[in-house]
C-alpha cells in the first residue's frame, strides 16, 4: 500500500470494560483505521503492564508455520505515557509504514 493524499487515517475507541472487569482495564483501546480499514490497535495499559502499545496486521513476506493465516502482527518498539502521543506517532509514521509494509484489512 503506497501513501497518498487521499489516504484518511482515523481512530476508533473499543467500547468501555463494565463491572470488576474495568478495574483491571480502565482504559480503552482504540482501533488504527486507513481509509475505513481497521489495520491495527492501540493497546490500552492494564493492571499488569505499563503504557501505551501500538500493532499494526501486515502481509506476510515469507509462508511461516502456520498455513491458515496469511497475516501477521507488528509491534512498535517504543511504549508511550499516553493515547494522544501514540496517535500523533503513527500520524507522522503512516508514510513510512505503508510503504514498507501491506497492511492488512481486520475486518475481513
Amino acid at each position: 500500500m503506497i501513501y497518498n493524499k487521499n489516504m484518511k487515517i482515523s481512530f476508533k475507541k473499543h467500547p468501555k470494560e463494565t463491572g470488576l472487569q474495568a478495574v483491571g482495564y480502565p482504559y480503552q483501546s482504540v482501533d488504527i483505521k486507513l481509509n475505513g480499514k481497521v489495520v491495527g490497535v492501540i493497546h490500552a495499559p492494564n493492571w499488569q503492564s505499563e503504557g501505551w502499545k501500538v500493532n499494526f496486521a501486515v502481509m506476510k513476506n515469507k509462508p511461516d508455520g502456520n498455513p491458515n493465516c496469511d497475516w501477521k502482527w507488528i509491534k512498535l518498539n517504543k511504549i508511550f505515557e499516553n493515547e494522544e502521543d501514540a496517535r500523533e506517532a503513527i500520524k507522522n509514521n503512516i508514510v513510512y509504514i505503508t510503504n514498507n509494509y501491506t497492511l492488512h484489512n481486520l475486518n475481513e
